[in-house]
């Protein structure tokens, strides 16, 4: 179950009390109570619809680029990350041919640009990129430690050093420029590996402007932690920034001013690490090749209670969880604005949630064949 059990007192009446009311909120009721001066939005385990709002959503497969289908001429070799912009023109980092491709919302490829290199606009291991303001594409390279600015055509229009930062995870920008971006701080490495992960909010010089959150991890240096502990973080449309650490199914709602507005809470039920899990993890990491003598592997007894989430046009909240439907497939939350959950819907489990832009769900699948799917979504 979840952490927020409590025990309300030691009487009958009393532990029956802490029954109902720790094992989430039964009666399907939604309460928003004020703590600490926030708005606290407790949603139960279960959607709840809400009046003169959809009550449901279907997904519709209306695209496909990439994948086995595609014979010979595959668009990836390798499908790092994918970004959409505000003209529906998916923008993908193939990290294999370091190079960014754009395709239009129709699948075709109009764009293409960088290589490897250290020299200007070129590559030497990018992880990420992003849409900023304007529509400049920014895309972090930390093996050449800069963060680069380019236009959709492929000229780079600045770098940025990222000096202490070049151990950036990932980058997000919202409307007005700002960036958004997790990274860690190795602390001591003598006998244990300790680190602090950061999420901060830069300016578009890529100058730090706030931390929204922080903590702190260690393992021994001969251990692999399986699952871990990570900041899911997505900037609105509003210009607002959602973010939560996935240890506790908490999403936290910043303004523009860096003042938090709302806070929301979920009840869940947690899902348990099987052995089928852990060998499919093994396998993952390690591919066919046996795990080293000298390595140990971590694994949690339960998974977190979500992998990610991302904000759509609407500022409604997506949050992928590790619940899986009678198929197989994975459950994904759905927010309001508000932060009530209303509804869910469920993905093919190797399909991951990139972007969510004008009632379209893109996916993108890192098999043998990468490929990209987009979903209409049909709300009812």
């Amino acid at each position: 179950m979840n952490g927020r059990l409590s025990i309300f007192g030691v009487a009958l009446i009393g532990l029956a009390a802490a029954f109902f009311m720790g094992n989430g909120l039964t009666a399907q009721e939604i309460q928003i109570k004020m703590e600490d001066g926030i708005p606290v939005v407790h949603n139960p385990k279960e959607p709840v619809p809400q009046p003169g709002k959809p009550s449901g959503v279907t997904l519709q497969k209306d695209l496909v680029l990439g994948g086995e289908s595609e014979g010979q001429d595959y668009p990836f070799s390798l499908l790092s990350y994918l970004v959409i912009d505000d003209d529906e023109n998916m923008i993908v980092l193939d990290n294999k041919e370091s190079c960014i491709k754009i395709f239009d919302k129709s699948g075709k490829k109009i764009q293409q640009f960088g290589r490897k290199g250290e020299g200007p606009g070129e590559f030497q291991a990018p992880t990420t990129l992003t849409v900023i303001k304007g529509g400049q594409i920014g895309v972090i390279d930390p093996s050449n430690h800069r963060f680069s600015y380019f236009s959709h055509g492929g000229e780079c229009q600045r770098e940025l050093s990222l000096e202490k930062y070049f151990r950036i995870s990932r980058v997000k920008a919202d409307r007005r420029g700002f960036i958004y971006a997790d990274f860690f701080t190795v602390v001591d490495a003598q006998k244990d590996i300790v680190y602090t992960v950061d999420l901060k909010k830069f300016d578009p010089d890529l100058k730090p402007v706030a931390t929204l959150g922080t903590f702190e991890q260690a393992r021994k240096r001969s251990e692999v932690i399986m699952v871990e502990k990570r900041f899911g973080f997505d900037p609105r449309n509003d210009n607002c920034v959602v973010w939560g650490i996935n240890d506790a199914y908490v999403l936290n709602v910043v303004s523009p001013e860096g003042k938090t507005i709302r806070r929301v809470v979920k009840d869940y039920d947690s899902v348990e690490v099987t052995e089928g899990d852990r060998q499919k993890m093994i396998k993952d990491t390690f591919g066919e090749q046996e795990v080293p003598n000298d390595i140990s592997l971590n694994f949690p007894k339960n998974y977190p209670p979500f992998f990610n989430f991302g904000c759509d046009d609407e500022c409604r909240m997506y949050v992928r969880t590790y619940q899986h439907d009678p198929q197989g497939n994975i459950f994904y939350d759905v927010f309001d604005s508000e932060g009530k959950c209303f509804t869910r819907f469920s993905l093919p489990e190797d399909e991951m949630v990139f972007a969510i832009k004008k009632n379209k769900i893109y996916t993108v699948n890192r098999s043998d064949y990468p490929s990209i799917t987009r979903y209409a979504l049909k709300w009812e």
